[in-house]
């Protein structure tokens, strides 16, 4: 008769068990790779103007938005619980807006407007983080809730008109040029960062370079190396053991929240600087991207399990598919784009679920 080898109360995992998620995540890493390399080469093979450095430019820069977006996602899953966020395309909206509305309304200075931004997404994390961690609202009603009242916010602020309006001659019409830049500039444009090579003809985008890459950078080093990334996925994984450990579970998941809050602002401004304007339902349908994106680079709906390297690399797949298959169909691209979301989703969701059971029997 087979025995079960079980662990003892506070002995330490094996090897094998701590080694399972980091070659899960090699693997899906590893295809994910694979995957982005099939999809870009289709597509440059097939779409006329897809593999062009002016194309390419344009989409990283669609990209860094998207990828804010979903990191914030992904560290609000990974909190577990059944932790998700679906507003975090309308924080991005709100935020926007009032950006726009207290720079080109009100009069405050831009910067101090773009502060005031990213706090704002703050905040709406905060409040997010408050609802599920205090009040014990799932997590789903709540975010869905918000999704809905955020959005509403942003509409109330100026109906459907973005900012600046035309049609409103006594505000001023435009953004000043150095914010514009924030969203529109490249390395190239800065002295000390020209040595850069182009790519394609393009200079890197300056908000790659100088906002999403030290954004990964940071997270990567707080998942990995700080206490609080330890508390992320301790919480996640095992609540009830976690709480045993003395962490407080539910003040982890908040500041996930706001962490997210805080990655929607941040996306706010760069969407604003990117378009020259603060649009009210610019963040529409971005929840159900980041939420993809997240899946598909490998974080777990069941919570404590996801890296950013994942998270970067299912962005990159993410934009150029829909970029690829906007180029390809045109005007009848929005249907192929959501049906193309929905197969990662789901697929990536059974393939998570294959490779958690086949590397734990291999392990």
């Amino acid at each position: 008769m087979k025995t079960v080898a079980t662990r003892k109360k506070g002995e330490m995992p094996t090897r094998k068990e701590r080694s399972l998620p980091r070659m899960m995540a090699s693997s899906r890493n590893l295809l994910l790779t694979l995957l982005f390399v099939v999809i870009f080469s289709f597509f440059s093979n097939t779409v006329l103007h897809f593999f062009n450095g002016y194309n390419i430019y344009q989409v990283s820069q669609q990209g860094v938005i998207i990828g804010l977006l979903a990191i914030g996602e992904a560290l609000v899953i990974i909190s577990g619980g059944g932790a998700i966020d679906l507003s975090v395309g309308s924080m991005l909206s709100l935020s926007g807006m009032i950006l726009g509305y207290l720079h080109i309304v009100l009069g405050v200075n831009i910067w101090v407007s773009v502060i005031c931004a990213v706090l704002v997404g703050g905040l709406l994390g905060a409040i997010n983080g408050f609802l599920v961690s205090k009040l014990r609202i799932p997590p789903l009603i709540v975010t869905l809730a918000t999704f809905y009242g955020y959005a509403a916010l942003a509409l109330q602020i100026t109906g459907t008109r973005p900012l600046p309006d035309a049609t409103q001659r006594n505000l001023p019409q435009s953004f000043p040029d150095a914010f514009v830049m924030l969203g529109n500039g490249n390395v190239q444009d800065i002295p000390w960062l020209s040595w850069i090579p182009r790519i394609g003809g393009q200079a890197i985008p300056f908000q790659v370079l100088l906002i999403f890459l030290p954004v990964v950078l940071i997270t990567l080093f707080c998942l990995r190396k700080t206490i609080a990334g330890r508390y992320l996925y301790g919480v996640g994984t095992n609540a009830l053991a976690a709480r045993f450990a003395a962490i407080h579970v539910w003040n982890v998941r908040f500041w996930a929240y706001v962490a997210s809050g805080l990655l929607a602002g941040i996306a706010a401004v760069i969407q604003t600087a990117l378009s020259a304007s603060a649009t009210p339902n610019v963040g529409d349908g971005m929840n159900l991207q980041a939420i993809t994106i997240a899946v598909l680079g490998g974080v777990s709906i069941a919570g404590g399990e996801g890296g950013i390297l994942g998270i970067v690399l299912a962005t990159l797949i993410v934009i150029f598919l829909n970029n690829g298959l906007g180029l390809q169909f045109g005007d009848a691209a929005g249907v192929w784009q959501l049906a193309a979301l929905g197969l990662l989703l789901i697929g990536s969701v059974l393939f998570n679920e294959f490779l958690r059971r086949r590397l734990a029997l291999k392990s």
